[in-house]
């Protein structure tokens, strides 16, 4: 693949570092990969590689959030600039791009397939071997799940049996010559079933971690596991693991109003078991007042963009129930269009726009318990976990069940995970047409409709004979 290719021809130049330091060689520039992975501390380095990757602009630290927003019904413009505009309509190839996730991927490969073939290690450094390996299995799940949600459906619910994702590649590309060694497209159950082999064996290898939530722990890996099996409909295994992660994470949910306005000008967020760490050599100042989240939705600064804010018909589903704490972090201003409020998750309260990005918090494993115990059938544990949840957010409990169950569910993670990129995918991955603003002029996307999944780059089509497009582009 070109992303994997580009990977190689710079690969033998790179120079890996740890958290611990670096590799002490006299002339670091002139590293094979074979020197810089001959000790712990190489792959060590290379998965810090592959951690910074989640939280670039493409990904978390941007695309991942806002896109899956706009492209839904939960945010509007406040600022038109022109950006966002062609994904706000769901224009024809304006989706959103994970293809370059492979760099990433081989990084991880490459940990996984090696590590174990150091030799004379300490015992430190044996912990230290399983830690980064469980820890590369975890990352591999979260990379190949973000492709599996963009380019293809979930198992079940598939448009006219079309059942393929994106190509499945477990071993490392080393050599250029590899890199041609070109695979299909697997199906989704396959890539589902990947993915949930890699999050069970992050699990066996993976304790505790005093560097967590920035790096895993096998109650994060619990709870990405969760998350994958809600979407793949396995809702008794969801419904368990999420179960397991609350208990193993000692993250609790905050009930009160003003620690929760607070939370989201913390670093890390009091409620993450899983958070992308972002330093400040990470970015400029430039970066930050151009791409960040916080550019985006905010008017913090007077750099600030400020072109996102939430559409009415999301705010709506907040202000339906009274006394809900989070409307403390949707504020109203007289310069933004009526209906509409400013989000304040997305601060930079690291300073110039930087912030850390919650991958998984606590609130969702209680509504991904809620969600796979009602849609498996089992109300009262659904009412539980929804009930807690409910509880700690100010509102009042409910008994709901059935269908009725499942909707307030779906309407609680609409109105918590809001400007957090989970609202296009909580609709896809059950099958559901995906609603529309009124102020987007756009209307209900269908399940059917082509755009719902992601174009392959024109690029791979013409590099790979084997890759076929997704239907409709």
């Amino acid at each position: 693949m070109n992303t994997i290719l580009k990977y190689i021809l710079g690969l033998g130049i790179v120079f890996f570092f740890s958290c611990g330091g670096q590799l002490e060689v006299e002339n670091p520039e002139s590293l094979s990969p074979e020197q810089s992975l001959s000790e712990v501390a190489g792959f060590e380095g290379l998965l810090n590689t592959a951690y910074r990757r989640v939280h670039l602009f493409g990904w978390m630290g941007q695309n991942g959030i806002v896109n899956p927003e706009i492209m839904a019904d939960n945010v509007d413009f406040n600022n038109r600039t022109g950006r966002f505009e062609a994904n706000y309509v769901n224009a024809i190839r304006s989706h959103m791009g994970r293809w370059g996730l492979y760099v990433g991927i081989n990084n991880l490969n490459t940990i996984i397939a090696q590590i174990d073939g150091l030799a004379d290690l300490t015992a430190d450094e044996v912990d230290l071997q399983q830690q980064i390996k469980g820890e590369a299995f975890l990352l591999r799940g979260l990379y190949y799940h973000e492709m599996a949600k963009v380019y293809g459906y979930e198992p079940g619910q598939e448009v006219n049996g079309f059942n393929l994702t994106v190509p499945l590649i477990t071993t490392p590309t080393n050599t250029v010559s590899d890199a041609f060694n070109f695979q299909a497209r697997a199906t989704n159950t396959e890539l589902y079933a990947q993915i949930t082999s890699d999050l069970n064996a992050s699990v066996g290898l993976l304790g505790d971690n005093a560097q967590a939530p920035f790096k895993a722990t096998k109650a994060s890996a619990q709870a990405l596991l969760a998350r994958v099996l809600l979407y793949a409909g396995d809702y008794s295994g969801a419904a368990s693991n999420a179960s397991a992660a609350i208990t193993g994470s000692g993250v609790e949910l905050i009930s009160d109003r003003g620690a929760y306005f607070d939370s989201w000008f913390a670093s890390p967020h009091p409620e993450s078991v899983l958070e992308a760490e972002i330093r400040p050599t990470d970015w400029s100042t430039v970066d930050g007042a151009n791409n960040s989240i916080s550019t985006l939705s905010n008017n913090t600064s007077s750099s600030s963009q400020f072109i996102l804010v939430g559409s009415p018909e999301m705010l709506a589903d907040l202000d339906s129930d009274a006394g809900d704490i989070r409307d403390t972090i949707w504020t109203t201003l007289p310069d933004i269009p009526a209906g509409t409020r400013k989000c304040e998750k997305w601060q930079g309260e690291k300073g110039d726009f930087l912030e850390n990005v919650p991958l998984i918090r606590i609130s969702e494993l209680y509504l991904i318990a809620a969600e796979a115990n009602a849609r498996g059938g089992n109300d009262s544990a659904a009412q539980g976990f929804l009930n807690t949840f409910r509880t700690a957010r100010g509102t009042a409990e409910s008994m709901a069940s059935g269908q009725a169950l499942v909707d307030l569910i779906m309407k609680e993670r609409r109105v918590e995970f809001a400007m957090e990129g989970h609202r296009w995918f909580d609709l896809k991955r059950n099958g559901m047409d995906i609603t529309k603003t009124a102020s987007s002029g756009t209307p209900t996307l269908s399940y059917s409709d082509f755009r719902l999944l992601g174009v392959i780059p024109e690029s791979e089509l013409s590099l790979n004979e084997l890759l076929v497009q997704n239907p409709g582009y």
